[in-house]
């Protein structure tokens, strides 16, 4: 049973992206895959991935690493593989449990959606890079699929393109991650250098995860405070674009834009959780300087207390679940800074089922049953019950000094707005006492499983009601007392915190950046006359190769293409037997034209 997943690895990572090949070749091949097929095997890919993870996770002994040649350059070489420990076991076994109840309530939520296909699709692909960067032995391939998750979510977010707002919406929120993304690759170049000029042995420069304690020691070794500092400073920045924290914490609300589904996934487990998977495997650079877990430290407080502030003005639901999730994970940043991985892993855990509860019970939410979900999920969140009172209070009991002053007043404030939006959401509306069975059991589940999550950290760890569970009662007691004196809503008047910011200071500030560089060019360098000349001698260069290279080659490709056209006309004579013999000499020639290359490529290494 240890080897479960080991000798299995390779099924749970290639089937969803088989799946999402047979629902977009079938699509793309005008070949017709019924949509209970499609269902079936997407379900199957996501119930796979939870069996194999958890029995691999109770049965876990040692980690297992299998690495594959995939780039060899003279004496350095990248490999790719898998690299499986308990952490990687943990976030697999907590994505593949939210995929799985989240693809089973968009059954009959996108069941009349146009072009679903298209959806399921994207999930499988979704899941395949989620779990090829989880299981990823180093950093590069870690990189590859960091950039495929954005990918795929770009394409989620901007599921309905041929709207506007959620087209615009989802590039966006692209557009922001691509800064976060050029300082992880930044990053991984600098100590791949380092490694590769410095280090005596030339694997470390492909910075494998086992090797991570050993390379942060080399790098510290081999180079300044400054520079050590401002490489581990690029991995922070990436961690906390891909976290929504502040500053970059604005990218998610355009993220909203995004079906219920995907909202639910991409808050919960997936996306938005790899900031805080990176820091984690980053740990061992951090402890060198304390001043960089300091960092960690204030960006999650700060990020904390600013989103829980704006979701507590926000009366938009969607809204506030998303500043919910900046603050939340900026919780789980604030323990990573005080070196509390344990805190940060239980945090991460009790969030994403709580979450993505609370984003399926909005399609529900004007029913009984799904109404009384959404505020016991609201309630743990907020610190009140099962496994979010727990993570809170565990979090809680490792902190000491004027810190643990701050982290109630964030526990009040998660109370605060959380039961709000409850309170808020029923206002004028009548609960109705029927309920879609089909959306309800995938969210009862969610359910289920935070209620066991709260009995199994009850028994591994130890814990006590503390300040912070006082402190959201007391929110709780605050958003009642609004409520019946009708001030509830008054707060929704309150200027947004750093609206201002945002809206009359950076603008400016880009104006004279973008004048600085105007002037520079035109008036120093255009009149710079080396430059002007080298300008013009470009610029000739430029239409040369347009006009005789460029268009050249587009005419005689015209041209060839014409004369094919005159050929095949010819060939279709109308007999299925001709075209069969057609299609069996070209792929005959393409074969033989790939033996030839792959055997003229092995001479040069051989």
């Amino acid at each position: 049973m240890t080897n479960l997943l080991p000798n299995n690895i390779y099924l749970i990572l290639l089937l969803p992206l088989w799946i999402f090949l047979i629902i977009m070749g079938g699509r793309f091949f005008s070949v017709y895959v019924h949509k209970k097929i499609i269902y079936s095997l997407t379900l199957l890919s996501s119930f796979l991935g939870i069996v194999l993870t958890s029995v691999s996770l109770v049965n876990f002994t040692v980690p297992v690493v299998q690495n594959f040649s995939f780039i060899k350059i003279n004496n350095f070489a990248i490999t790719c593989g898998i690299h499986i420990d308990r952490i990687s076991l943990v976030m697999a076994l907590v994505l593949f449990l939210i995929s799985f109840l989240v693809q089973a309530f968009s059954v009959p939520y996108m069941k009349n959606e146009e072009k679903n296909y298209r959806f399921y699709a994207y999930l499988n692909m979704f899941n395949f890079s989620m779990a090829g960067l989880l299981f990823s032995p180093n950093l590069f391939q870690m990189y590859v699929f960091w950039e495929l998750v954005g990918v795929m979510s770009y394409l989620l977010i901007g599921f309905d393109y041929k709207s506007k707002q959620k087209s615009e919406a989802s590039r966006r929120v692209f557009l922001m991650n691509r800064f976060g993304d050029t300082a992880l690759i930044a990053g991984i170049i600098s100590v791949s250098y380092f490694m590769f000029n410095y280090a005596g042995n030339l694997s470390f420069a492909e910075l494998a995860i086992e090797d991570m304690s050993v390379i942060s020691t080399l790098l510290y070794a081999y180079t300044s405070t400054p520079v050590f500092a401002g490489i581990c400073v690029l991995f922070i920045i990436a961690a906390l674009v891909k976290s929504a924290q502040f500053p970059f914490y604005t990218w998610l609300q355009d993220a909203m834009e995004a079906k219920l589904p995907v909202s639910a996934l991409l808050h919960s487990a997936t996306m938005v959780a790899l900031g805080i998977y990176l820091m984690i495997r980053f740990i061992p650079f951090l402890i060198f300087e304390k001043y960089l877990l300091l960092i960690l430290l204030f960006a999650g407080m700060i990020t904390a207390i600013i989103c829980s502030v704006l979701a507590s003005i926000e009366t938009q639901p969607k809204k506030v679940l998303a500043y919910s999730t900046s603050a939340n994970l900026g919780l789980m940043f604030w323990a990573l800074g005080m070196g509390n991985v344990k805190a940060c892993i239980i945090l991460f855990i009790a969030h994403a089922f709580i979450k993505s509860m609370l984003f399926l019970c909005l399609d529900i939410k004007n029913t009984f049953v799904g109404y009384v979900t959404f505020l016991l999920g609201g309630l743990s969140l907020a610190g009140l019950l099962f496994s979010g009172m727990v993570a809170k209070e565990i979090m809680f009991a490792k902190m000491s000094g004027w810190t643990a002053p701050v982290f109630c007043i964030a526990a009040l404030l998660t109370a605060f707005y959380i039961i709000r939006l409850s309170l808020i959401m029923i206002k004028d509306e009548k609960l109705e006492n029927k309920i879609e069975f089909e959306k309800f059991i995938p969210i009862a589940f969610l359910f289920l499983i935070n209620i066991i999550f709260y009995f199994f950290i009850r028994k591994h760890a130890e814990y006590k009601i503390a300040e912070p569970f006082w402190c959201a009662l007391a929110g709780w007691c605050l958003v009642y007392f609004l409520y019946t004196k009708n001030l509830l809503l008054k707060f929704h008047n309150t200027p947004k915190l750093l609206e201002k910011f945002y809206n009359n200071i950076l603008p400016p500030v880009y104006d004279f950046i973008a004048r600085a560089a105007d002037f520079i060019e035109v008036k120093i360098l255009s009149n710079y006359t080396p430059l002007k000349y080298i300008a013009k001698c470009a610029v000739k260069t430029i239409g040369f190769v347009e006009e005789k290279v460029m268009n050249g080659a587009v005419r005689l490709t015209t041209q060839i293409l014409k004369g094919f056209s005159k050929y095949d006309i010819c060939l279709q004579s109308g007999n299925v037997q001709t075209y069969n013999a057609y299609a069996f000499i070209i792929v005959t020639i393409i074969i033989s034209f790939v033996i030839v290359i792959y055997t003229l490529i092995l001479s040069q290494f051989i």
